[in-house]
């Protein structure tokens, strides 16, 4: 038996068989593209630092607390948890006419001069130099103390002992008769007194102190004064936090002193002090 098919002219054959291919892409074969997945935001950039924690990350840090740092240090601490303070509004111990950062005035300020290579007393900085800092090293520093100088972060909202000088379990020069301690936010100067402060000897007996005093555009700093300067032996400095008029910054924030995250308690700092001759 002879079985016939029937036949379709050639140009109907064509048509049906590009519909196929059609259909056949359509259903997901490799003839058709989708378009791109749309890419990913890109990250937010990381928050800028301030220029003085570029400063303190990129220049004091690395470089001059090679000798800014401790008992040893030449005056100026430049260490992250003293070099603030030690430096804004501070007056120079060489040229005690002129502020070791003036904010606002870099060309009055000595720490510019030291670094820049033009004070008129001493050697450039860093001493152990060349090299010395560079330019744009230079710029930074200069430009910080243009903009006013400002601290690197803002005050949070606890008041605590962030340094001292001495500090806690160092060994001082004989003869010292000056403490500082700086605070993590500027203070109510009004609550700055003899009684907020006691220092008492080995002997648990109490130091008299000549002048309690917060300096001039520096907030956050005390300085106390001793009658007399301090025998060789242990001394402990405590800060108080409690009692009728405890300390507290310009906030009302009162000290955490024993940093336990609540107000209250006091900030003990013991520390030695050498043998030998006052300088």
């Amino acid at each position: 038996m002879t079985i016939q098919y029937n036949s379709l002219p050639a140009n109907k054959w064509t048509v049906a068989l590009g519909l196929i291919v059609a259909l056949a892409g359509c259903g997901g074969g490799g003839g058709y593209d989708a378009p791109a997945p749309a890419p990913p935001p890109p990250s937010p950039p990381p928050p800028a630092t301030s220029d003085f924690q570029r400063i303190q990350d990129t220049i004091f840090t690395p470089i001059c607390t090679a000798c800014h740092i401790g008992a040893g240090a030449p005056g100026l601490r430049l260490d992250a948890a003293n070099s603030f303070a030690m430096l804004v509004n501070v007056a120079s111990a060489e040229v005690p006419g002129l502020l070791r950062i003036n904010p606002g005035n870099p060309d009055m300020s000595y720490l510019v001069q030291k670094i820049q290579g033009t004070a008129a007393v001493g050697v450039r900085m860093p001493a152990n130099g060349p090299p010395f800092l560079t330019q744009a090293q230079i710029d930074l520093v200069r430009g910080w103390v243009a903009a006013g100088a400002p601290a690197s972060a803002a005050p949070g909202n606890r008041l605590s002992v962030v340094s001292s000088i001495p500090a806690v379990a160092e060994r001082a020069s004989a003869g010292v008769g000056k403490l500082t301690v700086i605070f993590s936010g500027d203070l109510d100067s009004s609550l700055v007194s003899r009684e907020t402060f006691t220092l008492r000897d080995g002997s648990d007996q109490p130091v008299e102190l000549a002048a309690v005093r917060v300096p001039a555009g520096r907030q956050n700093v005390v300085e106390l004064s001793t009658v007399r300067p301090l025998a060789a032996g242990s001394y402990q400095l405590s800060v108080h936090g409690d009692g009728p008029a405890p300390l507290a910054d310009q906030a009302g924030h009162v000290l955490d002193g024993d940093a336990d995250g609540k107000p209250g308690g006091d900030a003990l700092i013991p520390f030695d002090v050498n043998e030998g001759t006052a300088r």
